[in-house]
C-alpha cells in the first residue's frame, strides 16, 4: 500500500514540478536583468540572420527547384519591405498551426480533466480509512490536496484559451492580423528600409499569436465592454515603424498631407505650376504635396519644385502606366495633367529609387528598382525588334544578365531607329533627349509590334 502512495505522490510531485528550472529561477530572483549584454546574443544573430535569409529566398520572384538564393551582399532599403511582407506569411502560418492545435487541445480537454478526477476517485478508494492499511488522516490530506492541486494546475493554465469559445480566439487573432496589416499597408513602406525596422516589425506582428497577448485582448474587451459597452483597443497596434523628426507624409487615412489653411489661394508657389495641373487650387495643391508627386514620378531632382522641361511627360508616362489595384486605373485620366484623384493616387507611393528607375512606368515594372533581373520585360523584346530594324543590324545584342543601366544605350537606339523608319505610325512620344533612354510604355508597345511585323 505504501508502495501505491509513494508512486501516486511521486507523479503527481513530478508533474507540479516540471515546470521549474533555471530559467524560472533566474527571472525570479532578477528579472530581465541589468546587464545590456546577454550570453546567447551570438546564437540569436546567427539565428536572426538565417530566418532573413530564408524569407530573402521567399520573397525573390522565382519558383521551381532551381530558384536561386540570396546573394550574400548588403540588403538595399528597397528590399527590406518585400522581405517584412514574406515574414509576414510565414508568421501567419506558424499562427494558423497554433491555433488548429489549441482546437484540438479544447477537444481534448474535457477527456483530461475527466481522467485526473477518475484516478483522484481511485486512490481514494485504495486509501479508504476503512480498510486497515495503515494510512493515517494526513497522507489522505496530502494525496487528496496533490491531486486537487494537479488538477487546479491543468484548469489554470488553460483556463481562458481552452474554455473560452473557440471561434472567440480565432476572430480576435485574424481581426487583430487584418488589422496591422491594413495598418501597415497605409504607411510609407519606405520607412521599413534597414535591418532593425524589419526585425521590429515582424515581432510586432509575432506578438499577436502570444497565448499571453490573446488572453490579454480577451480579458480586456470583456472588461471594458461590461463597464463601457464598447470594445477596447487592440493591445498590439500597428507599430510606430519610426519616429519622424518632422510632421508625417501621410495621415491616419494612409495618404501624404495634403494641406488646407486658409489664404492659399492667392498666387501659386510654382510659377506655370496650373499647366501640369488640373484644376490647380493652392490649397489643394501646395508647393509640398508638389514635390512630393514629383518624387513620386521620378522628376529630376534639379526640376523638383519646379515646372521643369520634363516635368508633362514624366505626367504622361504615369497616366499610360498600369496600376494596382487595378481599381486606380478608373481614375485616371490621360490627358497630361494631375487632378486630385491622381494626387491621391501618388501620394500613396514612397519616392522614386531614382539612382534604378527614372520613370513612373519603370519603377513599376521593377518595384522601384528592386527587380534587377530585366531579360524577360526589356531585354529580349529589345534584341527581337533589333531584327526588323536594318539600321541596327550591325549592334551587338544584349546580353540576357544586362541591367537596365547597361541597357540605356540600346534603348535609345532601338527608340530613335523606331521613329526614324516608321514615323507617326509607331506612336511613339517624342521625349526629350534627357529622357530617350527610359523604358516607356509607348515604347513597350512599339517595341513588341516592330518584333511582331505589325510595323511597316
Amino acid at each position: 500500500m505504501r508502495g501505491v502512495l509513494s508512486v501516486a505522490v511521486a507523479c503527481v510531485a513530478a508533474s507540479i514540478l516540471a515546470a521549474c528550472n533555471w530559467t524560472d529561477v533566474n527571472y525570479t530572483r532578477q528579472g530581465i536583468g541589468t546587464e545590456l549584454a546577454y550570453p546567447e546574443i551570438p546564437a540569436a544573430t546567427e539565428l536572426q540572420n538565417i530566418y532573413l535569409d530564408y524569407l530573402c529566398k521567399q520573397a525573390l520572384p522565382f519558383v521551381g527547384a532551381d530558384a536561386p538564393g540570396c546573394p550574400q551582399e548588403r540588403v538595399t532599403a528597397e528590399v527590406w519591405p518585400i522581405i517584412v511582407q514574406a515574414g509576414l506569411n510565414d508568421i501567419d502560418q506558424r499562427c494558423d498551426a497554433f491555433l488548429a492545435w489549441l482546437d484540438q487541445k479544447k477537444r481534448e480537454n474535457s477527456a483530461i480533466l475527466a481522467e485526473i478526477s477518475a484516478i483522484r476517485v481511485a486512490v481514494d478508494a485504495i486509501t479508504n480509512p476503512q480498510i486497515p492499511s495503515g494510512v493515517g488522516p494526513r497522507t489522505l490530506a496530502s494525496i487528496a490536496a496533490a491531486f486537487g492541486l494537479a488538477t487546479s494546475t491543468f484548469q489554470n493554465l488553460n483556463s481562458l484559451l481552452l474554455h473560452v469559445e473557440h471561434t472567440t480566439v480565432q476572430s480576435v487573432v485574424f481581426n487583430r492580423r487584418n488589422d496591422f496589416r491594413a495598418g501597415l499597408s497605409n504607411l510609407p513602406m519606405a520607412k521599413i528600409n534597414n535591418k532593425p525596422l524589419a526585425v521590429y516589425t515582424l515581432r510586432s506582428y509575432l506578438t499577436i499569436c502570444l497565448p499571453m497577448t490573446i488572453a490579454a485582448d480577451i480579458n480586456s474587451t470583456v472588461t471594458v465592454v461590461q463597464q463601457a459597452g464598447v470594445p477596447g483597443t487592440p493591445l498590439v497596434p500597428t507599430p510606430i515603424i519610426s519616429a519622424p523628426s518632422a510632421p508625417s507624409a501621410r495621415d491616419t487615412a494612409g495618404k501624404r498631407n495634403v494641406i488646407r489653411e486658409k489664404g492659399l489661394d492667392e498666387a501659386p508657389d510654382i510659377p506655370n505650376i496650373a499647366t501640369i495641373i488640373l484644376g490647380y487650387s493652392k490649397r489643394e495643391f501646395p508647393k509640398s504635396t508638389v514635390e512630393v508627386m514629383q518624387k513620386v514620378l521620378c522628376v529630376p531632382m534639379g526640376e523638383v519644385g519646379t515646372v521643369g522641361a520634363t516635368s508633362a511627360f514624366h505626367i504622361a508616362i504615369f497616366e499610360e502606366t498600369n496600376l494596382d489595384p487595378p481599381s486606380d486605373n478608373r481614375r485616371v485620366k490621360r490627358d497630361g495633367k494631375i487632378d486630385k484623384n491622381e494626387r491621391d493616387i501618388l501620394l500613396k507611393y514612397e519616392d522614386c529609387a531614382d539612382t534604378k528607375v527614372n520613370n513612373f512606368y519603370e519603377r513599376r515594372q521593377l518595384n522601384n528598382g528592386a527587380i534587377t533581373d530585366i531579360s524577360a520585360l526589356i531585354v529580349r523584346p529589345l534584341n527581337n525588334a533589333k531584327k526588323n530594324l536594318p539600321d541596327l543590324a550591325g549592334v551587338p545584342d544584349l546580353a540576357e544578365n544586362t541591367t537596365l543601366a547597361g541597357a540605356r544605350p540600346q534603348i535609345k537606339a532601338v527608340r530613335k531607329s523606331i521613329q526614324t523608319k516608321f514615323g507617326a505610325g509607331a506612336k511613339l512620344r517624342n521625349l526629350p533627349e534627357s529622357m530617350a533612354d527610359q523604358w516607356t510604355r509607348d515604347l513597350f508597345d512599339a517595341v513588341n509590334n516592330v518584333a511582331a511585323g505589325r510595323l511597316r
